[in-house]
């Protein structure tokens, strides 16, 4: 059966999902996104930190002033700042996004339909994107999120709870046959 809105017939349909995002979706989303980006540089970072500090710690022990408090307080501050970007960071861009989210959704309600080869975001009746299945560069399952890495930076995110489980299997396991069997990440 064909819908005469679309040229994708209707009966491909696997799931829909219409749950709205909420504030922690989206700090739960820019957690898992920046804490990726960050993981290697943080490491390093409080690494580097920790190894100074016990340098500091032994010269102060051998009561050497080996050490500089000019360089304590700079290490000091690259902890702090290591620190943000590991912790806060996603909290603040969270929020932020979501009251952008707020602000754009204007009350409609927004859909996510998985289809057999593609997905589309919808905003009532209307189809805001189609996004091939082939085109997922990642999947990242977070507690409550699938998010779904697409190029240019572009992201389907949507809640696990708006699945039935039974739906939820049979979305991931289409996207995977769709993908060539790629590893999810």
């Amino acid at each position: 059966m064909m819908n005469p809105d679309r040229s994708v017939p209707t009966n491909d349909l696997l799931a829909a999902n219409n749950l709205p995002l909420r504030e922690r979706d989206f700090i739960e989303w820019m957690d898992e996104i920046i804490s990726i980006r960050t993981k290697v540089p943080f490491v390093a970072t409080v690494s580097l930190c920790a190894l100074f500090y016990a340098v500091v710690l032994a010269s102060f022990l051998l009561n050497r002033k080996a050490v500089s408090s000019v360089y304590i307080i700079l290490v000091s501050v690259c902890l702090v700042i290591a620190l943000f970007f590991r912790y806060a960071i996603s909290r603040l861009l969270g929020r932020l996004r979501y009251k952008q989210y707020r602000l754009c959704r204007n009350g409609c309600c927004g859909t996510t339909a998985f289809y057999q080869d593609h997905l589309e975001l919808k905003a009532g009746n209307e189809i805001i994107a189609r996004l091939s299945y082939h085109d997922i560069q990642k999947i990242a399952l977070t507690e409550n999120l699938i998010i779904l890495s697409f190029p240019h930076l572009t992201s389907c995110v949507v809640r696990r709870d708006g699945f039935t489980e039974k739906d939820f299997e049979k979305v991931m396991a289409q996207i995977k046959r769709e993908i060539k069997g790629e590893e999810l990440q």
